[in-house]
């Protein structure tokens, strides 16, 4: 038993150790974390959203660098975050840790006090070193800007087309949608809807845009609209309609690896200027976390150069807000362009206060044009 406690022993001061040995030599704050982390031994983590779904490896790698255990859970975003506010009203708190989108978080978490400011816990000399990230700045997606971390982006993906019948030039502009020869020849997810909500949005904060280029498109272009947006796309890559706009790409792209005449994305800027949108990219943590050293170490970990990398490897369809990451494993169409200067729509105040007022007057557009 003896031999057996010193064998463990001896694993736990070589693991210290080795963590220890990544941390500045500068940064005590961070040795100090480290420490009191490691004496936490574990870390609850929900993964919650297309890409933190596939980011368990990267737990894998967080516990052989710290020795600190992480159970990670997949899950939905709206049913957790019940879940959690049930546990909360009887004092129970179970989780550290959310990597996922921001909608529970903006609609449920926060208005309940259910998430601790992240910028309080930054202490890893290479996160909080702003010239690290995009635009020089942390992104937070809440109208603080304490609480929803953004780490990651991709340009707005809001046009796919039929390469059969469709050249990328004839699209330089938002406004050329607008060309009678596209009347009757475009497929939809309403931009009412929930998935094509952030782009839509953005469209209509863009100045060059706005509000009456929704409602021309609506009332004068006779626009097909699905609920199904795997049907549009493949209506577009079998040629019955040249276009497909709003929540169409995603299913766009998984076709086009599959042969079809399609693609998912314009590849050049619009003249109207290019945005970024943000989905589950964001890293969250939970007020009166059970363990909050590991929580804190966790969070500053996630946003480092060397788990940034990571998560472009493992889910291939964003970008990192991180400066010095190698992007070069994200495809072209989620790969922001360093000579581009984007909107940041998720970041934009207006955005976060005020996008269910617009999603409404989204959907009354649709109606007043006849649609249901």
């Amino acid at each position: 038993m003896l031999k057996k406690m010193l064998a463990l022993s001896a694993v736990a001061m070589t693991v210290l150790a080795a963590s220890l040995a990544h941390a500045d030599d500068n940064a005590p704050a961070m040795r100090e974390l480290i420490k009191a982390a490691q004496a936490e031994r574990q870390v609850e983590v929900l993964l919650s959203g297309q890409v933190p779904a596939q980011l368990r490896p990267l737990m894998q790698q967080f516990e052989k660098r710290y020795g600190i255990r992480v159970n990670a859970q997949v899950g939905g975003g709206d049913q957790n975050g019940q879940r959690i506010l049930a546990e909360r009203r009887v004092g129970r708190y179970t989780l550290d840790i959310w990597l996922g989108g921001a909608n529970t978080a903006l609609v449920q978490l926060l208005p309940n006090k259910a998430l601790a400011p992240v910028p309080d816990l930054l202490v890893d000399p290479e996160v909080t070193d702003l010239s690290k990230w995009y635009k020089g700045q942390h992104f937070y997606v809440d109208p603080d800007k304490r609480y929803v971390f953004a780490f990651g982006a991709q340009p707005a993906q809001t046009i796919s087309f039929n390469t059969d019948m469709v050249k990328a030039d004839d699209i330089t502009s938002f406004h050329d949608l607008l060309d009678p020869k596209w009347k009757g020849k475009m497929v939809s997810w309403s931009p009412d809807s929930e998935g094509a909500g952030p782009n839509a949005i953005g469209m209509y904060l863009n100045p060059k845009i706005g509000e009456q280029w929704f409602v021309r498109w609506a009332r004068e272009m006779q626009v097909t609209i699905v609920n199904d947006v795997r049907q549009g796309a493949e209506w577009v890559a079998l040629g019955r309609f040249p276009l497909g706009i709003f929540g169409i790409a995603t299913q766009a792209g998984k076709l086009r690896k599959e042969g079809f005449p399609i693609q998912s994305y314009i590849p050049h800027p619009m003249a109207e200027g290019s945005m970024l949108t943000n989905s589950a990219t964001n890293v969250m943590v939970m007020d009166h976390a059970p363990h909050p050293k590991a929580a804190q170490l966790f969070t500053n970990w996630v946003l480092t150069r060397e788990a940034q990398q990571e998560i472009l490897k493992l889910s291939g369809v964003s970008d990192t807000l991180r400066n010095d990451v190698d992007d070069s494993v994200v495809p072209p169409q989620y790969r922001r362009d360093p000579k581009i200067d984007y909107y940041v729509v998720f970041a934009d105040p207006k955005y976060q206060v005020d996008q269910a007022k617009i999603i409404a007057r989204l959907r009354e557009i649709m109606v007043e044009a006849g649609y249901k």
